[in-house]
């Protein structure tokens, strides 16, 4: 069964329910950004980098096996967290699951 993680309560976490085979993930801070946006990542890189770590931290401590948004800019700075770590976590976006990937 693949595992993905989602906001306690979305439109898309409603959308992901009705994905069959699929089991959502509650993270701990359901709230909490990845710190990718404008030019926050540029003028506080230090910052920025430590909230994708810890938004990364936060899906792999509850054994998520793929991570899924419908912001394309999270993901890829996700995604380039979990490439450094040398993670098997997969990084989604949500219209490739409803797509039937």
């Amino acid at each position: 069964m693949t595992e993905l993680v989602a906001p306690a309560f979305s439109k898309p976490n409603q959308l992901l329910s009705m994905v069959d085979g699929l089991e959502l993930v509650d993270l701990d801070r359901t709230d909490e950004c990845c710190g990718f946006g404008g030019t926050f990542c540029v003028a506080e890189e230090a910052v920025s980098s430590k909230m994708g770590k810890d938004r990364v931290a936060d899906h792999i401590k509850h054994g998520a096996e793929y991570i899924t948004s419908a912001d394309l800019s999270c993901l890829m700075h996700m995604e380039g967290i979990l490439h450094r770590q040398k993670s098997n976590v997969k990084v989604v976006h949500i219209a490739e699951i409803l797509n039937g990937i």
